[in-house]
């Protein structure tokens, strides 16, 4: 009689501790209070271009210890694979949010940092796995493939296994478009990482270790670009002082690599699509930079100066006019970047800034406001535009709009809805913006540690995109950067404007300016949700592979799973299939019942209103 309650209480515990095993879209960020959906799967389907990244999620709720997972690769099962770090499993780690971010931020804890099981830069082991899962919460693995150059489309599948406290096998299925989209980013960037900025977070905060801080600042680089993301001072010392004395060999060395496309990127023959003299705007500098990327063969599109950074907080508006005119005497056909809206240049009588860089707010504001309604037409045809505080309010550093509360701008902090870090690059396109700049990716790294705090301007994440990987926090022999979940949103948000580009280049602009209309309307309207990309993705694919001649069921494949019909099968071009994006309302209503998982969905910026 007496053995009843103890194997009643045996029961209630393994009951307590049995863990479920699902998968969720990369654009859904998994907090440990998430619980499966109605309906959630244990089986991935992603579609991607070739020369894309696509990822998904795996995610394990209800108490585990010791859990590990792997994936070995996929396969067409007619000889062509994708494998080794075009494969990489990333462990989310978590970080306390103290306070809101804006409006629609919240306080708690948020996946972010991304722990690789192999990193991709050293291919060294790391201590991605095991992990533990507490009773009652959720802890997620963010799964990244990328469809190298060359791969031939079709279906590619393979098996992703949970060991440890949890076993099971998670199929995965991989469709793989008909065209190609490429390395070098056609939507250009400038991101800002501080000359000390990694030797900050790796101990080393004055940059006294030679060599070795140039190649981890390189690591650096090669992360940001593998990510579509150029850093536009991928050097951090001065090739060229104020005499015009020069010293290129180590900025070759360290940074040419990025320049000419012989850096060892997954994404193959990438190169930085924008680079910033380093140095004052003094003629003497400025042409021995412009003479020095010439010679090199670097495109001159890639080389600006960046003239002052929003005036007149870093410097007078008085001093503008001398810098453009150094700038020009050494170069006349070199850029000159200000970030500054035109009507500001012009009350204070500027002239001659080449390449205006307003903060998003100032293209289109909201209804009631001084800048409602579009306000693109005041601005020159070529413009770079940026995100800052004033996406979450600038609360505590004075300024902004109301107070740290704003709501519904495109965003990088920390607890924001995943598909707010992805929309900069849709609406890019809609408003016919040719690049973005970013303060600092390292900012986290100069104030505290990085891994527990990131509180700046208001935000949580602000001009931190990156994590010290150090040995003792990650495992492994070499440091190397940790990517965040944010700058893969960002990554994404690169591909998905090469869509929305190569679409127009076909000649159907209007009808991409209409999907990346419906996904992200509006400048202040920049959350969706996971499915609405998927759709609106598999919408452009199939636009693309139409204009090309191809099979239109390639591109119809629904985004991240396949439809009624098989994506990867032949089937004859029909137009008919278009008006509607490619796939019926039944069929992704179809689509998303036999897969309901993705259905569920070097300055400090200020910037002030």
């Amino acid at each position: 009689m007496k053995m009843l309650p103890l194997f009643v209480a045996l029961l209630a515990a393994g009951s307590a501790s049995a863990a479920q095993v699902w998968v969720a879209p990369a654009a859904e960020k998994i907090r440990p209070n998430a619980q499966p959906p109605a309906g959630a799967t244990a089986a991935a389907k992603i579609a991607a271009a070739k020369n894309e990244f696509e990822s998904f999620q795996v995610v394990i709720t209800g108490q585990a210890a010791g859990v590990s997972m792997s994936l070995e690769g996929l396969s067409d099962g007619a000889g062509h694979s994708i494998s080794g770090r075009d494969v990489v499993l990333y462990r989310e780690a978590l970080i306390n949010v103290a306070w809101p971010s804006g409006g629609d931020g919240a306080a708690g804890t948020w996946p972010d940092g991304l722990i690789p099981d192999v990193d991709p830069i050293a291919g060294e082991k790391r201590n991605a796995f095991p992990f533990d899962v507490p009773a009652n919460e959720s802890r997620a693995v963010l799964v990244d493939i990328h469809a190298p150059q060359g791969t031939p489309a079709g279906k590619y599948t393979g098996t992703l296994h949970i060991n440890g406290g949890v076993k099971q096998d998670v199929p995965v299925e991989l469709t793989v478009w008909d065209f190609e989209v490429p390395s070098t980013s056609t939507l250009r960037t400038a991101f800002g990482m501080s000359w000390n900025g990694p030797c900050m977070g790796h101990g080393d905060g004055n940059c006294g270790g030679g060599d070795s801080d140039r190649a981890l600042r390189a690591r650096y680089v090669q992360a940001a670009l593998d990510n579509h993301v150029s850093l536009h001072q991928p050097y951090n010392a001065l090739p060229v002082d104020n005499s015009g004395n020069e010293n290129w060999g180590a900025f070759d060395q360290y940074a040419g690599p990025f320049l000419d496309g012989t850096a060892d990127t997954r994404l193959r023959g990438a190169r930085l699509s924008s680079t910033s003299v380093y140095g004052s705007s003094a003629s003497p500098i400025v042409k021995a930079w412009s003479n020095h990327f010439k010679a090199k063969g670097w495109t001159a599109t890639t080389l600006f100066d960046y003239v002052c950074d929003e005036p007149p907080l870093t410097c007078q508006w008085s001093d503008i006019p001398g810098r453009i005119s150094q700038v020009h005497a050494g170069d006349p056909g070199m850029p000159t970047l200000v970030t500054t809206a035109t009507w500001d240049a012009q009350s204070n009588g500027i002239g001659g800034i080449d390449l205006f860089v307003p903060v998003i707010n100032f293209i289109e504001g909201k209804p009631g406001t001084s800048l409602a309604g579009n306000q693109r037409s005041r601005f020159p045809a070529n413009i770079w535009w940026y995100q800052s505080c004033m996406s979450h309010g600038c609360s505590g550093v004075g300024g902004g709009l109301d107070g740290g509360g704003e709501t519904g701008w495109p965003t990088y902090s920390i607890d924001a809805d995943a598909t707010r870090h992805r929309a900069m690059e849709w609406l890019s396109f809609t408003y016919d913006i040719q690049g973005e700049l970013y303060y600092e990716m390292t900012e986290a790294y100069f104030s505290a540690d990085p891994w527990v705090n990131q509180s700046a301007f208001g935000g949580t994440g602000d001009g931190t995109l990156f994590y010290p990987g150090t040995p003792a926090r990650i495992g492994g022999r070499t440091e190397v950067p940790v990517e965040s979940l944010r700058l893969k949103g960002i990554r994404d948000g690169m591909e998905d404007y090469e869509l929305l580009n190569l679409a127009k280049q076909l000649g159907a602009g209007d009808k991409a300016k209409a999907i990346a209309a419906g996904v992200f309307p509006k400048t202040y309207q920049a959350t969706t949700s996971p499915a609405t990309l998927d759709s609106a993705r598999a919408e452009l694919a199939a636009l693309i592979l139409h204009a090309l001649g191809k099979d239109v069921q390639q591109g119809s494949g629904c985004g991240t799973t396949a439809c009624s019909t098989d994506p990867a099968s032949p089937q004859a071009a029909s137009p008919s299939v278009l008006p509607s994006g490619g796939c019926s309302s039944s069929g992704v209503q179809s689509l998303w019942l036999a897969l309901p998982v993705f259905a569920l969905f070097p300055l400090r910026r200020r910037r002030t209103a």
